[in-house]
């Protein structure tokens, strides 16, 4: 289920939180919990799960005519071990697969560039003024993993990424940065289905093989 395992983290650390006050104030627990906000360390959790699920409910849209998907995967490190992160979303389209990175950042999204002919390009992504160019690396590894697991069997197939915000300012004509699509729900779709040489047999046998190497999280 998409956003599941970021909805466990939630919880575990909400109540984690609740368990924690109440055995430090025995009588006045529970009113400090009613008058106290949870931290943002917290919140963000379930803001991540609920972005995965909108995101998921595009991506559902396309099943069968465009797309097959797979949600709230366990990532694999370079050495083929089980990690604990996790791969938002994997849609096999016409195209090769895409692996989803949903996002809830507030404020408005920009990339800026420097450099030219003379000296080297370098790009770096914004969001309300804060630099999120993490949020690229992160999601080339887990296009490294996808595509290393792939290779291991033969299967000659793209693998690109993409990066999904929900709530986020988007500049009007699109953005992209180091290749990666920066887009909203509208935009992801418009990328899933483009046409390209994977038919429906494909794509259920690829991600077949991927829900078996990126098992689902828990």
């Amino acid at each position: 289920m998409a956003g599941a395992s970021a909805q466990r983290e939630y919880e575990r650390r909400t109540h984690r939180r609740e368990q924690d006050i109440r055995s430090r104030h025995r009588l006045l627990g529970g009113l400090i919990l009613a008058l106290s906000s949870e931290p943002v360390s917290t919140r963000v959790w379930a803001q991540g799960a609920a972005g995965e699920r909108a995101v998921a409910a595009t991506l559902e849209e396309l099943t069968g005519s465009h797309v097959t998907v797979l949600h709230d995967r366990r990532l694999r490190r370079p050495d083929g071990r089980l990690s604990r992160a996790n791969i938002d979303h994997l849609a096999v389209a016409a195209t090769g697969v895409w692996v989803i990175d949903a996002k809830t950042h507030t404020g408005a999204l920009e990339v800026r560039r420097t450099g030219g002919l003379f000296t080297p390009r370098t790009e770096t992504l914004f969001i309300n003024g804060r630099d999120q160019t993490r949020l690229i690396e992160g999601l080339t590894g887990q296009v490294e993993s996808v595509a290393a697991e792939l290779a291991r069997v033969g299967a000659d197939v793209p693998v690109r990424g993409a990066l999904c915000f929900v709530g986020t300012e988007l500049p009007w004509f699109g953005e992209n940065i180091a290749g990666v699509p920066l887009v909203g729900r509208r935009g992801l779709a418009k990328l899933i289905k483009r046409p390209g040489e994977l038919g429906p047999a494909d794509r259920d046998a690829l991600a077949a093989h991927l829900a078996t190497r990126f098992p689902a999280a828990s």
